[in-house]
């Protein structure tokens, strides 16, 4: 048995919600170890907490192991859905930690089964969709594929809610495999060797009356309730910067607010003296028209005055007129007169007297 101290001191380079799997990624890496597969495959890896920590063993212990993971990356009703970026940050992280040994395979369980060979896969972790149908037909079309001496991992056996059926397929598996161990942490971890292993690959911690078994299960939860508190405490401290930041975030945007309040007091301030001025303008304009419109009355008043004068002035022009032509008429009757008397017979004898008559004054 490999050694159970560097399990204790495991530390995921890759840690992601959800968390669980996270309880058993002590476990993970030390398995991986102890049966050395030649190739290593996952059923459903999500946001790789359990793949990266099998993958990350491989590095540390300096295994020859391939390692496949397969998954849509689109989620399912128990998993969830979820968006592109799940599978890019998987993808990112899997390029530049262990892309030399390390393939994703976006397809479904079933579509991944012709790029194996029967007999050749050694480690198996099935994670897909947890329907009691669903996980016994990927354990059935994939144990052609299985060597021998293969160790298979069925993760939330422990789960018997929301239509999960690993547990029912668990104790149904255990009958006729009777080489397994069961962890009740993080909702539960299933794991058996096939039958007919050969001897030196038999693993004996398995063996149903192994005295290590219960050990096992007992260290790898306590390590497991360890690596559950580093989680909780690794989010606890990015809420906690993510608060902060908000928190700093919201200052910036009370100091901005206070900033944009300043600004509105100042327009404010020169609105309410402009509209003070404007008043004032309005009030001078109010009373240069009440002056206007008092002047306009005083001339209206003259105007009328005037053309009252103007009547009576044009009434005695009328009357003076009328006076006029009555004098008139009264000259022409007596130049009609005097023309009578001119042209009279007793004028024209008494033209003599009046000559001598103007002749005598004259003298």
């Amino acid at each position: 048995m490999k050694s159970l101290i560097t399990a204790a001191s495991f530390i995921p380079n890759s840690l992601k919600p959800p968390n669980s799997w996270v309880g058993h990624l002590p476990f993970a890496a030390w398995v991986i170890q102890e049966v050395s597969p030649n190739i290593f495959v996952e059923l459903g890896t999500h946001s790789g907490n359990s793949y990266f920590s099998f993958c990350q063993s491989v590095v540390e212990a300096n295994l020859s192991t391939k390692c496949y993971a397969v998954d849509t990356w689109k989620g399912d009703e128990h998993a969830g859905y979820y968006s592109e970026e799940i599978f890019a940050a998987v993808n990112s992280h899997n390029q530049e930690c262990y892309g030399e040994f390390s393939r994703l395979m976006r397809m479904t369980f079933n579509d991944a089964l012709t790029s194996f060979e029967d007999n050749s896969i050694e480690l198996l972790h099935i994670d897909g969709m947890h329907t009691y149908e669903s996980v016994k037909h990927d354990f059935e079309t994939w144990l052609p594929k299985l060597a021998p001496s293969a160790v298979v991992l069925f993760h939330d056996t422990a789960v018997r809610e929301r239509n999960f059926g690993v547990w029912k397929l668990w104790e149904e598996l255990q009958v006729g495999y009777p080489n397994n161990l069961e962890f009740m942490h993080s909702y539960g971890l299933g794991v058996l060797q096939l039958n007919n292993a050969p001897d030196d690959k038999r693993l004996g911690w398995l063996q149903p009356n192994s005295p290590e078994k219960q050990r096992l299960i007992n260290y790898f939860s306590a390590l497991g309730s360890w690596q559950l508190e580093r989680f909780e405490l690794i989010e606890l401290k990015q809420q906690t910067n993510n608060l902060n930041q908000a928190i700093a975030d919201r200052e910036k945007l009370i100091a901005d607010q206070n900033q944009v309040v300043t600004e509105c007091e100042v327009q404010i301030a020169n609105l309410n003296q402009a509209i003070t001025d404007r008043e004032k303008q309005i009030a001078n304009l109010n009373q240069a028209i009440t002056d206007r419109e008092k002047q306009i009355a005083d001339q209206n008043q003259v105007v009328a005055e005037c053309e009252e004068q103007i009547a009576i002035y044009n009434q005695t022009i009328a009357e003076r007129e009328r006076q006029i032509g009555n004098l008139n008429q009264l000259v022409a009757q007596q130049d009609g007169v005097l023309l009578q008397i001119r042209q009279s017979r007793s004028w024209q004898i008494t033209r003599p007297l009046r000559y001598i008559s103007r002749l005598i004054k004259r003298l």
